[in-house]
């Protein structure tokens, strides 16, 4: 069959970019594999996704659930595409007011308690810090991505499936790593079954700040 040059390139290329395999990540210090349990890791791709092209699982989620619990937020760090809504339904006897002043997103839900206010949409990319008005040691981390392909370390590695090869960005955050700013790092992927990326310090990351004991032990603060 006579195919024109141009054909012959197109069909070559939309194979290329539509193939897709699945990718371990993992972090390491001086050749050691490093654990950083929470820390979240997203790719962004430097070319265009083919509409065909699968996505990992995470993209079905379009909404997070931030519990008050225990007098801490549960879970301590989580990851959301853009236009996720994001519930914060409060467990404790006791009441909390919830907000943030993070550039990405600024709002107060006032003093509530044993009920979940509207959720409350992500409709900017970036690194949300999450604050109690009334527990001062009650924090915790909502990062934004404009992406399909995220996810969360659980021990020492993340796992991603359908991914088209081709070039991307690799994003990893957590507040104990690079001193709190986003690790980057660039990644050709031809169908490689896992990468390391290289963390600049050993990662020993602190644990959540739990509530006084003085304060679990009260019934209600309000």
């Amino acid at each position: 069959m006579f195919r024109t040059p141009g054909l012959v390139i197109f069909a070559l290329c939309f194979s290329i970019t539509c193939r897709v395999s699945a990718l371990d990540i993992r972090l390491e210090h001086q050749g050691n594999i490093q654990t950083a349990p929470g820390a979240v890791v997203w790719l962004e791709a430097n070319f265009p996704l083919p509409e065909s092209a699968p996505v990992t699982a995470s993209e079905a989620q379009n909404a997070k659930v931030i519990e008050q619990r225990n007098r801490q937020f549960d879970p301590y760090i989580s990851i959301v595409r853009l236009g996720s809504d994001i519930h914060f339904p409060n467990r404790d006897n006791t009441a909390h007011h919830v907000y943030s002043f993070s550039k990405p997103l600024s709002f107060e839900l006032p003093l509530y308690k044993k009920r979940t206010p509207a959720p409350i949409k992500v409709e900017n990319p970036g690194l949300i810090a999450l604050g109690c008005n009334i527990h001062d040691w009650m924090i915790a981390y909502l990062v934004v991505v404009d992406t399909p392909f995220f996810g969360q370390i659980e021990k020492d590695f993340v796992s991603f499936k359908g991914i088209p090869h081709g070039p991307y960005q690799i994003n990893v955050w957590h507040p104990d790593i690079n001193n709190g700013q986003a690790l980057i790092t660039a990644l050709d992927y031809q169908g490689q079954a896992t990468y390391r990326i290289t963390v600049p310090q050993k990662v020993t990351p602190k644990a959540q700040v739990k509530a006084p004991q003085e304060r679990l032990d009260e019934d209600e603060d309000y």
